[in-house]
């Protein structure tokens, strides 16, 4: 199955996303669903719509992620808890381009 991985610009500096890739290689927290599962990390992007209040660019990595084969985007705790409160906007603009979202990685 083919994901991504979608965080925070604002983590930037600040996290080392070492917490995302360990849940993700050892299958647990919220990779547990893919316990029998081979997995191919496809992207791992930063999203920046709060900061420059455009979705534009979202869009745009969604149809790519679509064109991909992308099956699961995996939102991080810091796009969960998004400061804009946008991550409503933010997972819908994924689930149009028929990529299921999940909340969270760790």
């Amino acid at each position: 199955m083919k994901i991504a991985i979608g965080v925070c610009e604002k983590i930037n500096g600040i996290c080392t996303t070492m917490g995302c890739f360990k849940a993700l290689n050892n299958r647990d927290k919220n990779f547990s669903m893919y316990k029998n599962e081979d997995l191919e990390l496809v992207s791992f992007f930063t999203c920046e719509a709060c900061s420059n209040d455009s979705d534009e660019n979202l869009m745009n990595i969604a149809k790519k992620l679509e064109q991909a084969g992308v099956q699961k985007l995996h939102l991080g705790v810091c796009i969960v808890k998004c400061e804009a409160e946008r991550t409503r906007e933010i997972k819908s603009i994924f689930e149009k381009h028929h990529i299921e979202v999940v909340e969270g990685t760790h």
